[in-house]
């Protein structure tokens, strides 16, 4: 057979043209190709702003991790000072209070002895009544 004679089919058509280019594409992959072509510039740039754009992304979760982690760490610090001095102040607090309780156990035993010793000298009204009888015995004999 002569190549006048072979009838061109899709198929002929397609291997002639792949084979004539040296490459050997399915449909899908031509299509792929043919895209590229025609958009294959802009496809670029839009892969390079989404790559920048996951950059960007990448860099600011880093960022907030890291001083999400330096935040943690002064709280827990923060919280460490806060506790040892509430702690601190407790302890003074209740030594003050001892100290109070000492200094009002020791004035109501000093009141209560004053009170003993004004009882103690305090003139009952039979007493005070004698007394002024015999007041009033010893000027009538006076008198």
């Amino acid at each position: 057979m002569d190549e006048k004679s072979q009838v061109a089919t899709p198929n002929n058509n397609e291997s002639s043209s792949n084979s004539r280019s040296g490459v050997n594409m399915n449909p899908a992959e031509g299509i792929i190709h043919i895209r590229n072509i025609l958009l294959g510039d802009l496809v670029q740039r839009w892969e390079v702003k989404i790559n920048r754009m996951e950059s960007g992304v990448r860099e600011l979760i880093r960022k907030t991790e890291s001083r999400l982690a330096a935040m943690e760490e002064k709280i827990e610090r923060l919280d460490k000072e806060l506790k040892e001095e509430l702690e601190t102040n407790l302890m003074e607090i209740e030594q003050e209070n001892e100290e109070l309780r000492t200094l009002v156990e020791n004035f109501k035993q000093e009141f209560e002895e004053k009170i003993k010793e004004l009882d103690s000298g305090k003139l009952d009204k039979d007493s005070i009544a004698e007394v002024f009888m015999q007041w009033a015995q010893q000027f009538k004999k006076g008198g």
